[in-house]
């Protein structure tokens, strides 16, 4: 009778596991992704403070069912604005910078849309010199706002011609309003009103 060996099994050595790839300093890159998302959102704060301003410059003469309708709400508009920077003293310097452009957009958008559109139409119509002299007071309201935006914040000529630009504005407004926009107004038709009243706010949408 033959005689069994018993073997011992053989131990079985365990397999090499693969080494963690070594991780890079990724330090350059962390600090580009915080800066691109830094710039993304002041981008989109700034994206969205011009946007709040657009609608709000925009809005009298959007929402407005004839231009003449529109214009008068803009003065309205612009001479609330004067007001609050009437109020804002000279120790509140950020208060006043942003007032006084938002109030320069305001005027340059509204000058636009009424040397553009509006003028031309009343030069046309009414044959006289009246459109020219609008022209003419926009120059001097212009040239009040560039005034305005290098004066130092102490300076008193700042309120001096602040109260100038009111004064100027009100008395050119009045004109519009109570006599030559209304004149205008009633010698066109139905539908060159409404043409007017598209092509004055397509003219503001370009700045604003």
């Amino acid at each position: 009778m033959a005689h069994t060996v018993s073997r011992k099994p053989r131990p079985v050595s365990p397999r090499p596991q693969p080494k963690p790839a070594p991780t890079k300093n990724n330090s350059k890159g962390s600090f580009l992704g915080k800066t691109i998302k830094g710039v993304l959102i002041a981008t989109g704060a700034v994206t969205i403070a011009n946007l709040g301003r657009k609608l709000a410059v925009q809005a009298p003469t959007a929402l407005a069912e004839d231009w003449c309708e529109g214009l008068t709400k803009e003065h309205k508009a612009t001479l609330a604005v004067l007001d609050q920077l009437e109020q804002v003293s000279p120790d509140h310097p950020e208060k006043r910078t942003v007032l006084l452009t938002n109030l320069t957009h305001m005027i340059t958008k509204h000058a636009m849309q009424e040397e553009q559109v509006i003028y031309p139409m009343l030069r046309r119509e009414e044959g006289d010199d009246s459109a020219d002299a609008l022209n003419l007071d926009h120059g001097q309201v212009k040239s009040h706002l560039y005034e305005l935006a290098h004066f130092d914040n102490a300076d008193p000529r700042f309120t001096e011609t602040l109260a100038t630009l009111r004064s100027d504005l009100e008395v050119h407004m009045r004109e519009e309003e109570d006599t030559l926009f209304p004149a205008l107004r009633a010698r066109l038709s139905d539908e060159e009103n409404k043409r007017l009243t598209r092509e004055m706010n397509l003219a503001g949408l370009v700045l604003a």
